[in-house]
């Protein structure tokens, strides 16, 4: 299979080759009723979903020259696969996008992405018309058109004909998180995603059927739930975000009943599974057959993962089908991952972390516990940089990850400054490296993951990495929410500084006369384990921390909010200063 996606000559010629060879195998599933998980599953098999590919982008070519960007504002379903497909077949790029939803940063978002795309059309269902209509009605100036996939009578399969696609025809433009900035499109080439797809399925042993809840707009979604199952000849069963956050059990039970081997998730899901599944439906739970279970898309909590393998050890959970692994837009999505064994966790001394060295903690000295993401694979070439002298550091010191290979995307869509992301060069004149903005260190072979770089704190002269404090605190004050962030700079009285953090955090069903003593509990965490002065201590309802697509939590972002007065906490120590108002 390798060789049969490396040789292949682009995306549609292996897919159909798969349509061909099986017409009526199964390719993508959904579970369209949450509440039955076999009598409410929808079926397309190989056949039936070129047929929808094929109609959609007969009508396309009628209507767009090749090449045109089409926005796709789909939920999670059949119709999603359909358009992707269809936007494929007709040599467009595809632009996986969220709906536009209720929130103004969300709207603005898409708007951007609308923008600087420059879509020529929007492709959506018919059930999410209406929305996304009003979503355009408030952009004014000139409208996108937009249709409805799943419109009967709309398409034609009969009409389709193929186009001329290669390796180098750009496929996607998947959109960044905007995690510390505005989304930028990742261009995305046939080339990339098959190679891709090659590495990551080999290196993680990844096979059989696949399926989850991700968004399929989020690039381990679209990969892990659709790509990589599909262009392998294998099938994918797909589930709403929502269905997820509102019952994790039921990801585990699609997990169980419908046989899936393959299934990712972020580090957040595996938490909220070890908190909200009762012990008693774990133990209804047949997870046997699950044997790759990437964690990633955000730092990795080491004891989130030992958790899960304990709480799920009675349903047959293999703990070695945990899988800690790296990935990001810019390089497709893998980069590393180890199947086949435990995680593999470290105990590390924080002062001497600080210092961007890695070394054992004694008995008696403040630790931290970090998971390795896996050993360098066949995805990418790895150094780790300094990223000021940009000489690349040894084993066992803490710097830049830059990446190379042929997952790497040739660069974001239309931007100037393509060169100083996707062409860095080291000090010693090697050249050709995406520069990730990650923090990492490979030390005896196996990579740690520990933070972005433009979220780290210089305190006093010494690095602390904002993560570090946040686990910290959930895990020794258990009425913090799932969702917290530290960043440096004065907080709200008069003679703070740049040395002191403000601590912003979500709170849960905490009383309100105990929120006071929380937040002097909080500071004397931090100081205590950090030698750290808190500034400022917020503490929020759930859901005000603001987060990506991908539910990663926006620290730049939270901190534009907290210095503009713009959230509201339950509980702020010290008070903030009456503002002046100016008549």
């Amino acid at each position: 299979m390798t060789h049969a996606l490396i040789d292949a000559p682009d995306l549609v010629t292996l897919f159909r080759e798969h349509v061909e060879a099986q017409p009526e195998a199964e390719a993508v599933a959904f579970l369209a009723d949450p509440s039955d998980l076999t009598g409410g599953l929808v079926r397309w098999s190989y056949s039936q979903l070129d047929e929808e590919a094929r109609g959609r982008a007969a009508w396309l070519r009628e209507r767009f020259p090749q090449g045109s960007r089409v926005l796709l504002l789909h939920p999670t379903g059949l119709e999603f696969a359909a358009a992707l497909f269809g936007c494929l077949y007709a040599g467009m790029i595809a632009i996986p996008a969220p709906l536009p939803g209720s929130y103004q940063h969300h709207r603005k978002r898409l708007a951007a992405i609308a923008g600087d795309s420059g879509a020529a059309l929007v492709m959506t269902a018919s059930s999410d018309l209406v929305e996304v209509r009003e979503w355009m009605a408030d952009l004014g100036g000139a409208a996108i058109p937009i249709v409805a996939g799943d419109e009967p009578g709309l398409f034609n399969p009969e009409d389709w004909r193929p186009v001329p696609l290669n390796r180098s025809t750009i496929a996607l433009l998947q959109y960044t998180s905007g995690s510390t900035g505005d989304p930028k499109g990742v261009v995305l080439q046939h080339d990339q995603i098959l190679y891709n797809t090659a590495a990551g399925s080999e290196d993680l042993r990844w096979g059989g059927r696949a399926g989850g809840w991700l968004p399929l707009y989020h690039d381990m979604g679209i990969n892990t739930q659709i790509l990589w199952p599909l262009l392998r000849g294998e099938s994918s069963v797909l589930m709403t975000p929502t269905t997820f956050v509102r019952r994790p059990v039921q990801w585990l039970r699609m997990i169980d009943v419908h046989g899936i081997n393959a299934s990712c998730a972020p580090n957040f899901a595996f938490e909220l599974c070890v908190r909200k599944v009762r012990d008693e439906d774990a133990a209804a739970l047949d997870l046997s057959r699950w044997r790759v279970a990437p964690c990633g898309s955000e730092p990795v909590d080491p004891r989130v993962l030992t958790a899960f393998a304990a709480k799920f050890a009675v349903s047959g959970f293999p703990p070695e089908t945990l899988i800690p692994a790296y990935g990001m837009a810019e390089a497709t999505v893998y980069v590393t991952g180890r199947p086949g064994r435990s995680p593999v966790i470290r105990r590390v001394d924080l002062d001497v972390l600080a210092q961007g060295r890695l070394a054992p903690a004694g008995e008696d000295r403040p630790a931290r516990e970090i998971v390795s993401c896996g050993t360098p694979t066949s995805a990418c070439e790895i150094r780790v940089v300094d990223p000021e002298s940009r000489e690349v550091l040894p084993e066992g010191r803490l710097g830049e990850i830059w990446l190379r290979g042929p997952s790497i995307s040739p660069g974001y869509w239309q931007r100037d400054d393509n060169a100083e992301h996707f062409a860095a060069v080291t000090a010693d004149g090697d050249g050709g490296y995406l520069r990730t903005g990650d923090l990492g260190v490979l030390d005896d072979g196996e990579l740690y993951v520990h933070g972005r770089l433009k979220d780290m704190i210089i305190v006093y002269g010494r690095n602390v990495y904002p993560q570090d404090i946040e686990q910290e605190l959930r895990a020794q004050h258990p009425e913090l929410g799932k969702a917290g962030v530290v960043f440096s700079g004065p907080g709200t009285v008069p003679g703070d500084d740049e040395s002191t953090v403000v601590v912003t955090h979500e709170v849960a069903g905490v009383p309100a006369d105990r929120l006071p003593a929380l937040a002097a509990e909080i500071r004397h965490t931090v100081g205590r384990e950090f030698g750290i002065r808190v500034g400022t201590v917020l503490l929020v309802k759930p859901g005000a921390v603001p987060r990506t697509t991908s539910g990663k939590v926006r620290r730049s972002t939270t901190r534009d909010l907290f210095r503009a007065g713009s959230l509201t906490p339950l509980y702020q120590d010290p008070q903030p200063l009456p503002r002046q108002g100016v008549s």
